[in-house]
């Protein structure tokens, strides 16, 4: 006995459609694999990684201490080096908001503050970024950090967004 489809089947078919559409748009942008994706800017220019804060904290002497997270492969050099015979590979770039809404911008090559990687004397990004300011930087309270990291060719992008560098609170 063969089953048509009468309009109670129909109307059931409808709402699991509707459901499993509803369910595909609202699961956000989570990378390069989503349905969706994040648009032709983000997939020309995602290079395959992310990174996370694991740390954006005050001490007690009021320095900000930052410490970002690759989540999947590895960065690379932060700088060249004639010993070593290489060039930099990844560029990096963390800007901090006051209370004030006052920005620092904060290069690799600050003289002011401590940056290192987590390999080869700090000049290479393995898997953990730390930067650590002068005592006394956050007097005037640091609300917000951005950070930017990015190749020749791409971008490191945020937790698994489409966002390259969001403004994140500091804990």
């Amino acid at each position: 006995m063969a089953h048509t489809f009468d309009g109670v089947c129909m109307h059931y078919l409808a709402k699991v459609g509707c459901a499993v559409l509803c369910a595909v748009l609202l699961t956000g942008c989570t990378g390069p694999s989503n349905l969706l994706g994040c648009g032709e800017a983000y997939e020309n220019m995602y290079g395959g990684d992310d990174y996370t804060f694991t740390s954006k904290e005050i001490d007690q002497n009021n320095a900000l201490n930052v410490t970002v997270k690759i989540l999947n492969g590895a960065a690379g050099w932060l700088e060249a080096s004639d010993e070593k015979e290489v060039d930099a590979e990844v560029y990096v770039t963390l800007r901090i908001k006051n209370s004030a809404g006052d920005e620092t911008v904060v290069d690799f090559q600050s003289s002011t503050w401590e940056i290192n990687g987590d390999s080869e004397d700090g000049s290479n990004w393995v898997t953990y970024l730390w930067y650590q300011s002068p005592d006394g930087f956050c007097d005037d309270g640091c609300n917000k950090v951005n950070f930017v990291a990015g190749f020749q060719d791409g971008f490191i992008y945020y937790d698994g967004t489409c966002d390259t560098s969001p403004w994140v609170d500091v804990d």
